[in-house]
């Protein structure tokens, strides 16, 4: 240390000058090499990239993510903010309300985010005002469709379901009454669909059935129609035969017309007998007789006639 103290004593102020400046361009030489290799391979691959002035770096961004306010991000939030609009149909206000959000978060313009938004925290009847008419919902009405009609604006069904004091609109049934804001439109205005009636089918031209045949009439019966022309006919011999018959078939009334029949023949017979025997006709008025008692086998009078005649006819003879 002493000889090096001495060494540097006994050096000029020149030198001391010109070692100063060597080391001056020695420091300028490194500097330009390094700015022409800045980040230069070190023994354990790449430099690490240079740090921002910022206190924290900013997180690197997946591959395909969309920035803030690109068109992908809009219509993600859209999407959502439609995902919502089915939570609220449904009565979901708290999850529909966390979606919406999200989707604002998104995209802090989104029409339709903020429009639902709007409708969960504004008061319904400060907002759609006090006076109101009531309509009756029909059968294929939903909320959505009634908030079109008179609202003009599908997506106002929840300010209209809220104004209505209804949770659930999806709910809504026909036969219900609701309140709608606003004056009762004129009948011009709420049109109704216009139904298109199809044609009616043409008439079907059925061809007129024969009419069905009569039954086949039974045995006791066709006695009964051939006794009843028969007596129509004036040939009571033949009409009290097929009484007789159809009597004997169980045909109902036909003994009752036998019988008629009967008295009828015994008068005829009876009259035939005795208009002979005055004409002195014996053979005449007993073969009468002899009819009378085969129509009335208990005809006294036939008996005793028959038999008058009978004696007169042998008398007669011996004569």
């Amino acid at each position: 240390m002493p000889v090096a103290k001495g060494c540097l004593k006994g050096m000029s102020n020149t030198a001391m000058t010109n070692h100063r400046v060597a080391l001056l361009f020695a420091s300028v030489s490194m500097l330009a090499a390094c700015a022409q290799f800045p980040n230069s391979p070190g023994p354990h691959g790449p430099a690490p990239p240079s740090q921002t002035t910022s206190n924290e770096p900013e997180p690197p961004r997946p591959p395909g993510a969309a920035t803030p306010g690109s068109v992908v991000t809009q219509q993600q939030a859209t999407k959502i903010a439609m995902g919502a609009a089915n939570l609220l149909e449904l009565g979901h206000e708290e999850q529909a309300k966390a979606e919406l959000q999200r989707a604002l978060t998104a995209d802090p313009a989104n029409k339709l985010a903020l429009h639902l938004m709007r409708q969960i925290t504004v008061d319904p009847v400060a907002t759609l005002g006090r006076e109101s008419f009531s309509y009756t919902v029909r059968p294929n009405d939903s909320m959505s469709s009634i908030a079109q009609r008179f609202l003009g604006d599908i997506y106002s069904f929840y300010i209209l379901a809220r104004y209505n004091g209804i949770a659930v609109p999806r709910q809504v049934s026909g036969g219900q009454t609701l309140r709608i804001p606003g004056k009762a439109p004129p009948p011009s205005v709420v049109r109704e669909p216009v139904r298109v009636e199809a044609p009616s089918p043409p008439p079907v031209v059925v061809a007129a059935l024969p009419p069905p045949a009569p039954p086949e009439p039974s045995p006791g019966e066709r006695a009964m129609r051939s006794a009843e022309a028969a007596e129509r006919g004036g040939n009571i011999e033949r009409a009290y035969d097929e009484y007789r018959r159809a009597a004997g078939l169980d045909q109902p009334g036909a003994d009752a017309k036998a019988n008629q029949m009967r008295k009828q023949l015994v008068f005829s017979y009876t009259m035939s007998a005795r208009t002979a025997f005055a004409k002195q006709d014996l053979d005449g008025s007993i073969r009468w007789w002899e009819r009378v008692l085969l129509v009335d086998p208990s005809n006294d009078s036939a008996k005793l006639e028959r038999q008058r005649a009978l004696g007169l006819k042998e008398k007669v003879k011996r004569l």
